[in-house]
């Protein structure tokens, strides 16, 4: 069996698949150590396949903080840079269906 490497476009979708509650733009292209306009990109494919969705984070921050959000893991860090609230323009992207890879 050859060892093939993974494409950076297999990459994307693998560190948002891998990660819990979803991600930001800005840390996908962190994660798969990529521009942000390629991971942009590379996002609308696998949002196209319907391998992927990009929801809105709206209502900012809850009451609890972080612990009481089920985006913490995908807004802690834009959290931090804005001084305690989720900018309007936060969206997350996440799998579309849980647990599915269907990319063939």
């Amino acid at each position: 069996m050859v060892n093939r490497p993974v494409s950076p476009l297999r990459h994307v979708l693998q560190q948002i698949l891998q990660a819990q509650g979803g991600l930001r733009l800005e840390e996908i292209a962190a994660r798969a150590g990529v521009a942000p306009d390629e991971a942009a990109s590379m996002v609308e494919f696998w949002i196209g396949r319907g391998v992927l969705t990009r929801e809105a984070v709206n209502g900012g921050c809850a009451p609890a903080g972080c612990g009481g959000c089920a985006l913490a893991t995908a807004c802690s860090t834009a959290r931090r840079a804005e001084g305690g609230t989720a900018p309007s323009a936060l969206h997350v992207i996440r799998p579309a269906r849980s647990g599915d890879d269907s990319t063939g």
